[in-house]
């Protein structure tokens, strides 16, 4: 007898709506950009607005989706050298992409931001699992302190969303049984990073329409997908305009 499937939309479909609006940021930022540089402008200030806009959907869903992952992972372990390996091997790509350059420091991938995100929430669990109320307190306030810790990190390591990120990421999690909270405290932080991050709003209907369920997609080709598709970019951008 087969299962009856729940009603909404379930995780592959909101990776496949990241995935999109990400590469359509990237393109603007790596591609338009590359153009403006090389004296040409054939897409106006306005324009290119609205596609970074449509870029801004991406982040928020990751966010989600990586907390969704730490629920339901049964080694986290594993998870965050994943996330760890692959913020490695992006950065090459990542700063001949936006840094025009083949190492550097002065911006980290997303990756990076994602992976102090989930080592925060694991340590957040690690701490607060403990089932002696008169403890709780103490290590519900380490667990905040180690978050905390790490959005510092992030923020002097120049990840992509920085502090903002990383507490993006915790909110969502500390937050998910209330998910208006969760929701208004998630794009306040946002806004910090900037104004345009409203044009994520519309993330917050994709994420009352999930269904709770994994959906079918591979298992790497999203975290193979980010570093291929920006190095396809800075190579097409070199291509044509040798920058």
């Amino acid at each position: 007898m087969e299962t009856e499937k729940k009603k909404g939309i379930p995780g592959s479909v909101l990776k496949w709506v990241a995935v999109i609006s990400m590469f359509i940021d990237h393109a603007t930022a790596v591609l338009v950009e590359g153009s403006w540089s090389a004296g040409l402008r054939a897409v106006s200030y306005n324009q290119y607005l609205l596609l970074r806009g449509i870029g801004r959907l991406a982040f928020p869903i990751y966010c989600f989706l990586l907390t969704e992952g730490l629920l339901h992972t049964r080694n986290v372990k594993k998870y965050l050298g994943r996330l760890a390996l692959f913020a490695v091997l992006s950065d090459i790509p990542f700063d001949l992409a936006f840094e025009r350059s083949f190492f550097t420091l002065a911006y980290q991938n997303v990756f990076f931001t994602l992976f102090f995100g989930l080592l925060g929430l694991a340590l957040w669990r690690k701490l607060t699992e403990e089932k002696d109320f008169h403890a709780a307190w103490w290590r519900q306030v380490l667990g905040l302190g180690c978050i905390a810790a790490l959005a510092f990190i992030a923020e002097k390591c120049n990840t992509d969303y920085g502090w903002q990120g990383v507490t993006v990421i915790a909110i969502m999690y500390l937050l998910r049984k209330k998910p208006g909270l969760r929701d208004i405290g998630s794009f306040i932080v946002l806004y910090f990073s900037s104004w345009l991050e409203l044009a994520a709003l519309p993330d917050l209907v994709l994420f009352r329409l999930y269904n709770g369920e994994r959906g079918k997609q591979s298992k790497y080709f999203f975290y193979i997908f980010y570093p291929a598709h920006i190095i396809l970019l800075a190579g097409i951008r070199w291509l044509i305009w040798r920058i």
